[in-house]
């Protein structure tokens, strides 16, 4: 799918204060009671997903908190240290999870295909180092006494089958399936343009779709992109490029460049993922005024997060903002 800047432009008509000051410990708070909300919600599985379904997707938002505080954490230190940077390949870690838990919310065999691809992904590493050690002694206890069960535990609890099982072997190792069984292919969970693609709610979609430029961005910083190089060389101590930057332009760098958009697009991820999350419990009026309230502030510090909530969150809410 390409994706155009004429397809998802969206010409403000509104503005926020550019002399507004963000409260980050109000917004951490914000985050931390939206993620405590949504996984309290998800304790009484929503209407189609089994119990174990909710806990998988209440796993997913507990590890966007986490990813939040290391981003922070990242943050924190600022533009004395190039690791500062790497924040924002963190942040794109959020936002693809929010790019899951779209479809893990519109249909519950989504968060089987997450947790079946995940399954695959650990036995195919697993055939992978058998196939590699299977000569060295020293690897039989590991692989067949404590591997193996455990691969074994992890594939019932996943959901996999003995034939989905099987046809991993015949794809990898070009076993042929035992007698008896079909070919039974384990699906890869989607990518963000795929997820695209999928998304049936028109809101849901265009929201998506805008996010999509800034997850590519961060994805550069994910993949070793020159901007990533060049950024940490600015921080480096030892840096020539260091030393043509007085500590007022490393500042201003660190701050547009690295800690307004990791933390915004942490902060947005986990928002509107708590917000997705509440289309499942529409009667759940606390879920909602966490939500409500962590939009209100992000909305008014920063325009793109202003243009997803008009796009998104405010039709799911049910609010009105003026």
């Amino acid at each position: 799918m390409r994706i155009r800047v004429i397809d998802i432009a969206r010409p403000s008509t509104f503005d926020i204060d550019p002399d507004g000051r963000l409260d980050v410990a109000v917004l951490d708070s914000l985050l931390k009671r939206c993620v405590a909300a949504v996984t309290n919600s998800l304790k009484s599985p929503a209407s189609r997903y089994s119990a174990l379904q909710s806990v998988h997707i209440s796993w997913m938002f507990e590890a966007m908190g986490f990813t939040h505080v290391t981003i922070r954490s990242l943050l924190t230190q600022g533009s004395k240290t190039p690791a500062c940077v790497d924040a924002l390949a963190l942040a794109r870690l959020q936002l693809e999870a929010l790019y899951s838990v779209c479809l893990m919310v519109q249909d519950p065999s989504f968060v089987d295909i997450y947790v079946k691809s995940f399954w695959r992904d650990a036995y195919v590493r697993f055939l992978l180092e058998r196939e590699e050690h299977k000569s060295l002694a020293r690897f039989d206890e590991y692989l067949n006494q404590r591997a193996l069960p455990l691969i074994e535990e992890l594939r019932r609890a996943s959901g996999v089958t003995d034939e989905e099982k099987a046809t991993v072997e015949a794809e990898e190792l070009g076993a042929p399936l035992p007698p008896g069984m079909t070919e039974a292919k384990i699906r890869p969970f989607p990518t963000p343009t795929k997820v695209i693609d999928k998304v049936e709610d028109a809101d849901r979609k265009r929201m998506l779709m805008r996010l999509y430029p800034e997850y590519r961005r961060l994805c550069g910083f994910a993949h070793g992109s020159a901007q990533s190089w060049m950024f940490k060389n600015a921080f480096w101590e030892r840096s020539v490029t260091r030393q043509h930057l007085t500590d007022a332009q490393r500042q201003g760098v660190f701050e547009k460049e690295v800690l307004d958009p990791a933390l915004l697009h942490s902060s947005l991820a986990v928002i509107q993922s708590a917000c997705e999350a509440a289309t499942l419990y529409p009667a759940d009026v606390e879920l909602k005024a966490v939500v409500i309230e962590a939009w209100n502030m992000l909305s008014e510090m920063n325009l793109l997060g202003r243009t997803i909530w008009e796009v998104r969150a405010k039709s799911v809410l049910g609010v009105v903002q003026s």
